[in-house]
């Protein structure tokens, strides 16, 4: 049997671990993302083949504790499994392709599976701490069985997540499914933080770029179109869970800087929508990100960042900004 102070402190370390990879990789670039998101299903599995040996430890546990009553502890032991149960279930359902996203709502299930995994971190913690035994378990971290046992998990977590990934429905890398489109505009619908889709009037819609340029101004959206385009294909990855590939016509921030005179200062690109979301880019990007205003000929809807969005490939889709209103150079 495991040390109980032993599955404990794997269970704090695997845990903060299945957070930090799956968040991290949504916000970094590919291949350092993908080498993130195959981390993070290794270390899944790793923790469901480690609660093999912490579920005869609860069991027993709760058996002691119930007869002596009410137990604080206990309670939050309960909410932390019920947690660990929901964020596992929803993960391997993802993986082996028993639930998917679900285009009429904003946030699918593995949205659900993120939330509820950052949540879990504090019960983990919370929970750990009042059951961590005050005598030294030196001996018991130093015995060659556990040394074993703690082996044979990261074998068996690799052996299981190479068999998982050829079970279920094609995916990419991140995990996410392709979204058939009946038309460019109808992949699904999804808004970063619930924001609204925002009523736009183009006779006073501008796109205003700013900061370390030599030539501040806006342009409207007559003027955005006369620019020289620029079309690309590129695939818009959403940490909902599906993915589409479209081309995109617009104009590349590089062109639009260069209309403004950058000065040689500047290190980074602000996006700003109108909603006030954000995101900053290397100013090397400039050539690679597009302020695009079609998607496969047609003009981009209204849910989908009208009458301007941000295409950044290879960058998840919470970072393709929608309804862009401010460049911003620092």
């Amino acid at each position: 049997m495991m040390p109980r102070r032993v599955v404990n402190l794997a269970l704090l370390v695997v845990v903060p671990s299945l957070v930090a990879t799956g968040l991290l990789a949504w916000i970094a670039s590919r291949p350092i993302a993908d080498a993130l998101v195959v981390l993070h299903r290794i270390a899944g599995v790793a923790l469901v083949l480690a609660l093999a040996w912490k579920y005869g430890i609860a069991r027993r546990s709760v058996r002691r504790r119930t007869r002596a009553g009410v137990d604080l502890t206990l309670a939050v032991g309960a909410l932390a499994s019920l947690a660990l149960l929901v964020v596992l279930g929803l993960g391997l359902a993802w993986s082996i392709g028993i639930v998917s996203f679900d285009r009429p709502l904003a946030y699918s299930l593995l949205n659900v599976h993120v939330f509820v995994g950052v949540a879990l971190v504090p019960l983990m913690v919370a929970h750990a701490a009042g059951r961590w035994e005050s005598r030294p378990a030196l001996a018991d971290l130093g015995r060659r069985r556990v040394v074993v046992r703690a082996l044979a998990v990261g074998v068996g977590a690799v052996v299981a997540t190479a068999a998982l990934d050829r079970v279920g429905l094609a995916r990419r890398a991140t995990g996410s499914r392709a979204a058939a489109a009946l038309s460019a505009n109808d992949f699904p619908l999804t808004i970063w933080a619930f924001d609204a889709v925002p009523t736009i009037d183009l006779a006073t819609w501008r796109l205003r770029v700013d900061g370390s340029v030599a030539s501040p101004g806006s342009i409207d959206y007559g003027e955005l179109l006369a620019l020289p385009s620029t079309e690309r294909d590129a695939v818009l990855d959403c940490t909902g869970g599906w993915w589409t590939e479209q081309r995109w016509r617009g104009v590349t921030l590089a062109h639009l800087l260069d209309r403004h005179a950058v000065r040689a200062s500047a290190q980074r690109i602000d996006i700003v929508s109108l909603t006030g979301h954000a995101w900053s880019f290397p100013i090397t990007e400039a050539d690679r990100l597009l302020i695009a205003t079609h998607v496969g000929g047609e003009t981009i809807g209204a849910g989908h960042g009208y009458p301007a969005r941000l295409v950044a490939p290879d960058h998840r889709g919470f970072q393709w900004i929608k309804w862009v209103s401010h460049v911003r150079v620092a």
